[in-house]
C-alpha cells in the first residue's frame, strides 16, 4: 500500500450494506483497500430488518439495531494505532464487522434422502418419503453469532440452510412417528403434522436464535411396489360397483397387449378369457359376501322386473339361481 492509500483509509467511512440478491444470512464487512480498521467517528448505518455485530478477538463486541450509529468508544473496545498524528488522522477500531439479516428466508426446501420407516395399522411396517419447504428468521442475534457462527462455525448461508433443512428432516421423522395416524390418512393430516413441527423446531432452536415459520409438507409418498398394491385394491373396489365396465377395460386391455405381442391379435382370445375369468371370480366373490337381507331385496327386484315383462320366467329362473347361489 501506497503512502495516499494509507493516508486515504484514515478518513472517516460511511459504512453499510445492502443485500440486493436477499438471500445472504451474515455478510462481513470489506473495505476497497482490504484495510478493515474502522475510524473512529465513522457513521454506520443500519438498514431495516438487518443488525450491525462487532466481533473483536472472535468475541461478541457490539450489536447495533437499525438506525445510523456514529463509532466512538461507547460502542467498542479501541486499539490506538496512530498516536503519532492526533490532528490528521482518527484512531482505528480493530475490529471485525458483520451485516446479520434478521428478515425472513423463505422457500427454503426440506426431504427425506432415505425412507422412514413408521409402523402402520394397515400395513405393519411401511416405509416412506417426504418433501416440502420451510422458513426461518435470526430471532436473537446474539445467540445466533455466538452458536451458529461461533461455536459450529458455520458461515455461508448455504451451509446454515442445510443445517436447518436436516433439522426439520429429523423433526418430521419423529413427528410422523409419533403420529397414530394410518400411511394411508396422512394425506389429510399434513397442516396437523407441519404444525407440530414448527412447534417443537422453535422449542428446539431457542437456544440458537433461530425460529421457523411456514412449515410445508408437500408430498408423502410410499414405495412404488406398496403403490401399486393400492391401485390393485382400489380396482377391485370399482370391479364390485361395475362389473361391466371392468369387462370392457379388461377387453381393451387385452386388446391393446396382444397387439403389442409378437403374435399379434393371436392372444387376443386368451386375454379376453382372462378377463372375463376375472371379472367372473371377482363377481362370484361379491354375490357370496352379501348378507340374505341383500339378496331379499335383488330377488324382489328380479320379481317386478318379472311382472313388467321386462324379464322372462326363463331369465327370472337363471338370475334367482345366480343369486341364491345355486
Amino acid at each position: 500500500m501506497g503512502f495516499w492509500d494509507m493516508v486515504k483509509d484514515q478518513f472517516l467511512d460511511v459504512i453499510e450494506f445492502e443485500d440486493k440478491s436477499n438471500k445472504l444470512v451474515v455478510t462481513k464487512y470489506q473495505r476497497e483497500s482490504g484495510n478493515n480498521e474502522l475510524k473512529q467517528g465513522s457513521k454506520v448505518i443500519v438498514r431495516e430488518s438487518q443488525c450491525a455485530v462487532f466481533l473483536k478477538g472472535g468475541q461478541l463486541a457490539d450489536i447495533l439495531l437499525p438506525g445510523t450509529y456514529s463509532l466512538n468508544t461507547e460502542n467498542l473496545p479501541i486499539l490506538t494505532k496512530l498516536k503519532a498524528f492526533p490532528y490528521l488522522f482518527v484512531s482505528p477500531v480493530i475490529a471485525d464487522l458483520y451485516f446479520v439479516s434478521t428478515r425472513q428466508f423463505i422457500d427454503n426446501k426440506w426431504a427425506t434422502k432415505n425412507p422412514i420407516i413408521k409402523r402402520d395399522q394397515d400395513f405393519s411396517m411401511a416405509r416412506i418419503r417426504a418433501f416440502g419447504k420451510f422458513a426461518f428468521r435470526i430471532s436473537d442475534v446474539a445467540l445466533f453469532m455466538r452458536e451458529i457462527f461461533g461455536t459450529k462455525g458455520i458461515v455461508m448461508t448455504y451451509d446454515i440452510v442445510e443445517y436447518l433443512s436436516s433439522m426439520v428432516t429429523e423433526m418430521f421423522s419423529t413427528v410422523v412417528g409419533e403420529s397414530t395416524l394410518s400411511v394411508l390418512d396422512l394425506a389429510a393430516g399434513y397442516r396437523t403434522l407441519s404444525i407440530a413441527m414448527q412447534e417443537k423446531l422453535n422449542e428446539q432452536t431457542k437456544i440458537i436464535g433461530i425460529s421457523f415459520g411456514d412449515i410445508v409438507i408437500e408430498n408423502i409418498s410410499l414405495p412404488d411396489n406398496v403403490e401399486r398394491l393400492i391401485d390393485e385394491q382400489s380396482g377391485i373396489g370399482i370391479v364390485k360397483e361395475d362389473m361391466e365396465a371392468f369387462v370392457q377395460y379388461q377387453t381393451a386391455r387385452a386388446m391393446r397387449d396382444a397387439a403389442k405381442q409378437e403374435g399379434g391379435l393371436a392372444g387376443l382370445g386368451a386375454g379376453l378369457a382372462f378377463g372375463n375369468t376375472i371379472a367372473q371370480n371377482v363377481q362370484n366373490a361379491s354375490e357370496s359376501n352379501k348378507t340374505p337381507k341383500d339378496k331379499v331385496e335383488q330377488l324382489r327386484e328380479l320379481k317386478g322386473l318379472l311382472d313388467d315383462g321386462i324379464l322372462t320366467q326363463e331369465e327370472f329362473d337363471t338370475e334367482k339361481k345366480r343369486v341364491l347361489g345355486n
